[in-house]
């Protein structure tokens, strides 16, 4: 795949239109915590830049931010209150919303889905086509694009076996299991690093179109502190710019939340979410109703969702465009 990169002149204006619209530092930070939903490393490189750079304390803000990880709720510390915001994937909240989890997406920054599957080059599997006959690895996170991916293409379930196996690169490189759902900024750099050349299958290269990682906060929550997440979010996008546009310095910055962290790794995974951060179109952070809509279909279509849902509450524009001035 081509990666996509906007326009330099692009970014600029981006961060020029956030530099314009920070405020003077307060002279006491309003104290917010971030709860994460996987554990410290570059997918939150730009919430990390925005902190260690001064930007959430520009706006007056001094950010906590709280890990996740394997078996943790990351939404319920926003529904309870110990946490103002946090990340979740577009399909986190779908699912959520159904489950009486009021949380609401005020941005989307992974624009285009890590989510790939992967095999050997040695293999030949280059397309979802040549799945049929084959085992995937498929963690449950990744069921809903593969079934999707197939389902455009005809495939049906019964072509295909999944297994589940944990992130092991050893694994991978014996062929054992020929194809892999894994996510392009983690397991497939370290498959890449560790000297396995390998066939990346974007299921968004077949129509398969999932927002993931967006910045979210509860319906109550947003509506009640209007101005504390559009600074919050105009620190954040700063951020991200800034990751953007610096990938090498994300790795040091990672090592202040994990020490243990491998600088260098955390900068090749900063290298390759750019294209799905900065996707060539709109700004950072922007979202269309359409992708939305669309998701929601296919988790309906997968029985994922079974009642009613008002897609258009599950995210708001709003402070994007207020920041974006659109």
């Amino acid at each position: 795949m081509n990666k996509r990169y906007l326009p330099d002149i692009i970014l600029f204006c981006i961060s020029i239109i956030l530099t314009g619209c920070t405020k003077t530092t307060a002279a006491e930070l309003t104290p917010v915590t971030v709860q994460l939903q996987w554990i410290h490393q570059a997918q939150f490189a730009g919430l990390y830049a925005a902190d260690q750079n001064g930007y959430y304390a520009e706006e007056g803000l001094a950010v906590t931010f709280v890990p996740g990880g394997s078996g943790v709720d990351s939404l319920q510390p926003l529904v309870d209150g110990s946490a103002q915001f946090g990340t979740a994937t577009a399909d986190q909240i779908l699912l959520a919303r159904v489950e009486g989890k009021f949380v609401k997406a005020f941005a989307v920054i992974y624009r285009r889905s890590p989510a790939v599957f992967m095999a050997l080059k040695s293999s030949g599997i280059t397309r979802p086509q040549d799945f049929v006959g084959k085992t995937i690895r498929l963690p449950a996170p990744n069921a809903p694009t593969l079934h999707a991916m197939m389902a455009n293409l005809g495939i049906s379930q019964n072509q295909y076996s999944e297994v589940d196996l944990p992130s092991d690169v050893e694994e991978f490189a014996s062929g054992r299991v020929p194809v892999w759902g894994a996510y392009v900024n983690a397991l497939a750099i370290s498959v890449q690093r560790a000297g396995h050349e390998i066939n990346i299958i974007y299921p968004d290269d077949y129509g398969v179109h999932f927002y993931s990682d967006t910045l979210i906060a509860t319906d109550d929550f947003i509506a009640n502190n209007p101005d504390l997440v559009r600074r919050f979010l105009r620190a954040s996008l700063k951020g991200w710019t800034f990751a953007v546009e610096n990938p090498e310095k994300v790795g040091p910055m990672v090592l202040k939340y994990l020490p243990e962290a491998d600088p260098e790794l955390e900068n090749a995974k900063m290298i390759s979410s750019i294209p799905l951060v900065n996707t060539g179109e709109d700004f950072i952070g922007w979202m269309k109703p359409e992708v939305w809509a669309a998701m929601e279909k296919i988790l309906r279509e997968q029985g994922l969702i079974i009642n009613p849902l008002d897609v258009e509450q599950a995210y708001t524009a709003q402070f994007l465009e207020e920041i974006y001035n659109k």
